[in-house]
């Protein structure tokens, strides 16, 4: 039996990789109403196919926005190169007029001039008009449309979008969206050609280039109970190449004060833009966590998560290796901190996996994985751990063990440094962190609720008021006969 799989092929010389650098250094001045700025721009980049565009090339770059009148601004920036110049940053004078029609709609011509560069001719001018507005507090419209006419003739992009929320009830609220890309995006960008492909193994995501279509989406949100809050969404899209559909929800509930249960369903079809017929990827996550509000030294979770087709990838269905796998994974951890000193942590997990190969023959194996570590608070910044590791697979005899030692110093009670050696490389993705490799390692360690400003906290709701109570001084109220004694 023959199977026909499609086996797109990348353009000649349109592989990538390239890394780029940027260092930037200005300043800037208000004058009034006009704004003035200069700034040292340094660009360094490493093409590491044929050197083509490795360049370590610096610009000095001017600017000023003058407005004219209430609606109508001024703007022009020049880029010099200092000595060398870049391919992509060539020396350029860009001379433009901001019109702001009315609030949420802006226009504005630009034309610029520049010698040298990747880009035929040496002058560009375009027409951009962006729009930004809201009907109302549950719809907002949004929009671009650009005319470019360069040395190539003209052409034009566009997109627009709508979104739209209906309070159904208190709490619940349906959300529609629908997004409209004009034509297609490609081009040339600092870090190379922009160009159809179906996937992009070893090279960056800035390569991939945009079909025109269509976005439909209609999602559902309940936010009304703090102890149940739930979505669900839907999106279609449609194009020029290919179709695709994706799916999501999530759940996430409390039991009591101590048991929190979570499920999430994500499922998305595989077409992209240059190869279809993808079988769908679906995960589906379940889990139960312990915490105890009042005592914190034992933390529990409990999990099963469903995997369709999770380690497909396009080398398999090119080569026609593989068709689908389904996993099934069950895992249990805890964390235990009997005091300040001492916080052990384990984790055991049994993965089943099915692999499906050519239609015709499925092959089953189970794969087993533990995890334990053990960490002591020296003083208040030095802390040693030990972890070791066990991977297994019964079936076919196999077994790896690791463990590593680190010494840990708290900069600040937030980040840490870590040194420590690992013997044995065991890792695997459902292992929490990793040991790819043996031999000695650096550990950085940050709390992202500390980085971003409170991420993740919960803020205690502001104490509410209260209508004042009158309290009685002088009782005037007339009396009864019965309360006089008559």
């Amino acid at each position: 039996m023959i199977y026909s799989t499609p086996k797109p092929q990348l353009k000649p010389g349109s592989k990538i990789d390239n890394s780029l650098e940027t260092f930037r250094a200005g300043v800037q001045q208000k004058l009034g109403d006009v704004e003035l700025g200069v700034e040292y721009v340094n660009h360094s980049r490493n093409d590491r196919i044929n050197q083509q565009f490795s360049a370590n090339a610096s610009q000095l770059v001017s600017k000023a926005s003058i407005p004219l009148t209430e609606s109508l601004t001024f703007q022009a920036q020049n880029e010099t190169n200092l000595g060398k110049a870049d391919a992509f940053y060539p020396n350029r004078t860009t001379l433009g007029l901001d019109w702001a029609l009315y609030p949420g709609m802006n226009m504005r011509l630009t034309q610029q001039f520049f010698d040298g560069g990747v880009i035929k001719g040496n002058s560009i001018t375009s027409l951009d008009t962006t729009v930004e507005h809201k009907f109302s507090e549950d719809t907002n419209l949004t929009g671009r449309y650009s005319i470019f006419a360069g040395s190539d003739g003209m052409s034009d992009q566009g997109a627009v979008g709508l979104n739209h929320r209906i309070r159904l009830a208190p709490g619940l609220k349906l959300n529609l969206g629908y997004e409209r890309i004009q034509n297609n995006i490609f081009g040339n960008t600092s870090t190379g050609v922009r160009f159809a492909q179906p996937y992009t193994t070893g090279q960056s995501a800035f390569s991939l280039g945009l079909f025109s279509g269509n976005s439909y989406s209609i999602g559902l949100d309940y936010t009304d109970n703090p102890n149940f809050q739930a979505n669900a969404r839907f999106e279609y899209r449609d194009g020029q190449e290919a179709n695709n559909m994706v799916l999501s929800a999530a759940a996430t509930g409390k039991l009591s004060p101590a048991l929190t249960v979570a499920a999430r369903y994500q499922q998305a079809g595989g077409a992209n833009q240059l190869l279809e017929g993808l079988a769908d990827t679906a995960d589906l996550r379940v889990g139960l966590a312990y915490r105890d509000p009042s005592n914190d030294k034992f933390n529990g979770l409990l999990s099963y998560e469903y995997r369709q087709n999770s380690s497909t990838i396009p080398n398999d269905l090119l080569l026609a290796n593989g068709n689908g796998a389904i996993e099934h994974l069950f895992s249990a951890e805890a964390i235990y901190a009997p005091d300040w000193h001492w916080e052990f942590y384990g984790k055991y997990a049994l993965r089943n996996a099915t692999s499906y190969l050519a239609n015709n023959f499925t092959n089953t194996s189970a794969v087993h994985l533990a995890q334990v570590r053990a960490s002591y608070q020296i003083g208040y910044r030095t802390d040693v751990a030990v972890e070791g590791r066990w991977f297994g697979q019964p079936s076919e005899g196999f077994n790896e063990f690791g463990i590593a030692v680190e010494g840990g110093y708290h900069i600040t009670p937030d980040f840490r440094i870590g040194l420590g050696y690992a013997f044995g490389d065991v890792s695997d993705r459902d292992f929490t962190g990793y040991r790819s490799a043996g031999g000695a390692y650096l550990n950085l360690t940050y709390k992202i609720n500390e980085l971003f400003g409170g991420f993740g906290r919960q803020k205690s709701a502001p104490r509410q008021q209260q209508e004042s109570v009158v309290k009685t001084v002088v009782d005037t109220s007339p009396k009864s006969n019965s309360s006089m004694g008559i």
